[in-house]
């Protein structure tokens, strides 16, 4: 098992992160805090024209063909950029309208033309046929359809008939709604435990990737700081007390990377172990994003602390991402469940 990237994967990256500078410019996009929607049609379609809605999805499902190994590195970009917009529950309810036979719905979704916000169960949940529960919504401003996600199961629903009640949200750019559903029709559904289980685990490892991103972008932007910001003359990267933190910011933010690409990889092999891998990423990733966040606010001292710098954009993303699809605890859970790897 290789960990390096390729020189297609660098490839991969350079172009997300060019894109990304380009059009989610978090300054930019500060205008658009606490909107319903952060995402126009025009650039969520260019995205799509990149593929990366379809990128780890096979050719013959109408995807680019890469693996989850490749989506990860999309994400880990996504965290770094602190990107918003629902590329997680896009990415997700492509392969479920794909691989359900809803090739029209899955070709929309992939196309930038249904956009899929992310319905997570707020307590006990039905997903099959149709949903029942009450659904936390992110990104629902817009949004043509909604991906119903549990560890057993996750079905796209139509979201024109769904009441969302808009709630406040930590992330002023990662608007929040509450919906109950009451045994509304899926338009398309994971089929038997085994594909539930394995978009679950895909899942866990693209949101891995993002607090990754989150931990990796965190610890770039102290570094330049450090670097660049001076005090008695000297830059302040070279006191002992920044060295030293955004040293295990950097020891941090590797550990995350390296671990999601283990656990990515573990995914694409089919290897018996990769649930265990995948919450170990995900446990490890959002310490590091979580700790890195804090870190960084304190490593630019007073400008640190002000609404104009990004360095909040990454606290409340952070905070924000570790409850997407489970949370610390439960993946803990799941990870002492599971059997050691050999």
């Amino acid at each position: 098992m290789d960990l390096l990237p390729t020189a297609e994967q660098d490839e991969i990256v350079t172009t997300v992160r060019a894109q990304l500078e380009k059009d989610f410019d978090l300054h930019g996009l500060s205008a658009l805090d606490g909107a319903p929607s952060v995402v126009d049609r025009d650039l969520w379609r260019r995205c799509a024209e990149l593929g990366w809605f379809g990128l780890g999805l096979d050719e013959d499902l109408g995807g680019v063909g890469y693996t989850l190994a490749e989506e990860a590195l999309l994400f880990t970009e996504l965290g770094s950029h602190a990107t918003p917009g629902p590329f997680l529950a896009t990415v997700l309810g492509a392969r479920v309208a794909a691989r359900a036979g809803a090739g029209d719905l899955a070709t929309a979704v992939l196309g930038g033309d249904r956009v899929v916000a992310l319905a997570e169960p707020e307590g006990a949940a039905v997903v099959g046929d149709t949903v029942s529960g009450t659904v936390r919504v992110t990104d629902h401003g817009g949004a043509d359809l909604l991906l119903v996600v549990t560890a057993d199961g996750a079905a796209l629903v139509d979201a024109g008939g769904v009441d969302v009640l808009a709630r406040p949200s930590l992330d002023p750019l990662v608007p929040l709604g509450v919906a109950d559903l009451a045994a509304v029709r899926a338009v398309a559904r994971t089929d038997g435990a085994a594909q539930a289980a394995d978009l679950w685990r895909r899942g866990t490892v693209l949101v891995a990737a993002a607090l990754a991103g989150i931990a990796a972008g965190t610890a770039a932007q102290s570094t330049e700081y450090a670097k660049d910001r001076e005090q008695f003359g000297v830059p302040i990267g070279s006191f002992q007390a920044v060295k030293h933190r955004c040293a295990d910011m950097a020891v941090r933010a590797e550990a995350a990377t390296t671990l999601v690409r283990y656990a990515s990889l573990a995914v694409v092999e089919g290897r018996d172990d990769a649930p265990f891998h995948a919450d170990a990423a995900r446990t490890v990733a959002g310490d590091a994003a979580v700790a890195n966040a804090q870190v960084n606010v304190q490593n630019h001292g007073g400008i640190g602390f002000t609404w104009e710098h990004t360095a909040h954009r990454y606290v409340t993303r952070a905070q924000y991402r570790v409850r997407t699809l489970g949370d610390r605890r439960s993946h803990l859970a799941d990870l002492l469940a599971e059997p050691a790897p050999a």
